[in-house]
């Protein structure tokens, strides 16, 4: 009797045992099951996003691209940019920003010029070197620069800016009257009149150039040439009593008094009133009639 009570006590104490062993397997694993369950969480929501696709690919879908390797290469050709297609681009773009640039260049020389006329000259200095910040040889804006420096008395400065638009536009009438000036006013008068020599190659016998080279070879006194400019442009303009007197005054001190004679009738006729015109006339005419008396006392 007391080996079964002992028998059934031991029995008692197993199935104990076993359930509690149980109740810790089935803690145990319902710890398990929930940390695989985060880390099924964790993984799924760490997505990549790949440049240029519309949907998110997880782990799996890379690991089932990398099975599949041809699955995207069909728009590879489409996404690349061909060679020609990107320069043609640049060209574009260069072409764009060209023209944008001279709209606004164009509207930087009106300004100036709007400003120069109100007499804002330090305003325009401004907006000039704006303008040559974007293009440093724009023939206008220098152009406009030089007057300034002009009207400033900064001759100097002046030609320096005249002779390097000069090189680069060595046929521009403009230009090269503008330098001629300048040089002029700095009493420059050799190469003022090779440049005005060369724009009368260039634009033929223009009242401006025959009128300048006149004054020019007067100065230099060189005769000569004075009186081949003179007569030139009294030939096309042939009232202007400026050029007449020069061409008289040249034709006399080169022993033509004949010629000069001619001439100064024809100054007297512009203007009737000019004593002195008569007065230089007369004593012309005075020596020719010397000088004809002693030719026929000689005979």
């Amino acid at each position: 009797m007391e080996f079964f009570f002992l028998t059934q006590s031991n029995t008692v104490e197993i199935l104990i045992l076993i359930l509690l062993l149980l109740m810790l397997i089935v803690i145990w694993g319902a710890d398990l099951y929930a940390w695989i369950g985060r880390v099924k969480t964790a993984l799924g929501t760490n997505r990549i996003r790949i440049s240029g696709l519309p949907h998110i690919v997880t782990p799996s879908h890379l690991d089932q691209a990398e099975s599949t390797p041809h699955a995207l290469p069909e728009n590879r050709e489409s996404d690349s940019i061909s060679p020609a297609v990107e320069i043609a681009t640049a060209v574009t773009e260069e072409n764009r920003v060209h023209a944008s640039n001279i709209e606004k260049l164009a509207g930087l020389v009106s300004s100036v010029r709007t400003l120069i006329a109100r007499g804002m000259t330090a305003e325009a200095q401004v907006l000039i070197v704006e303008g040559l910040s974007l293009d440093k040889y724009h023939r206008d804006l220098n152009l406009l620069l030089g007057q300034i420096y002009e009207g400033d008395g900064q001759y100097p400065s002046a030609e320096y800016i005249y002779k390097d638009m000069a090189d680069l536009h060595p046929d521009d009438i403009e230009i090269l009257e503008k330098l001629a000036n300048v040089l002029i006013v700095e009493k420059k008068y050799m190469i003022a009149s090779e440049i005005y020599k060369k724009i009368l190659t260039l634009t033929g016998n223009t009242e401006t150039t025959l009128y300048m080279l006149t004054h020019i070879s007067n100065t230099l006194e060189d005769s000569q040439s004075t009186l081949q400019y003179a007569k030139q442009y009294v030939l096309q303009w042939p009232k202007n009593p400026e050029i007449i007197a020069l061409l008289a005054t040249t034709q006399a001190r080169l022993g033509l008094r004949r010629d000069a004679i001619e001439t100064y009738k024809t100054l007297k006729n512009l203007t009737p009133y000019s004593s002195e015109i008569t007065e230089i006339l007369q004593k012309l005419l005075l020596e020719e009639e010397l000088a004809g008396n002693f030719e026929v006392k000689e005979s």
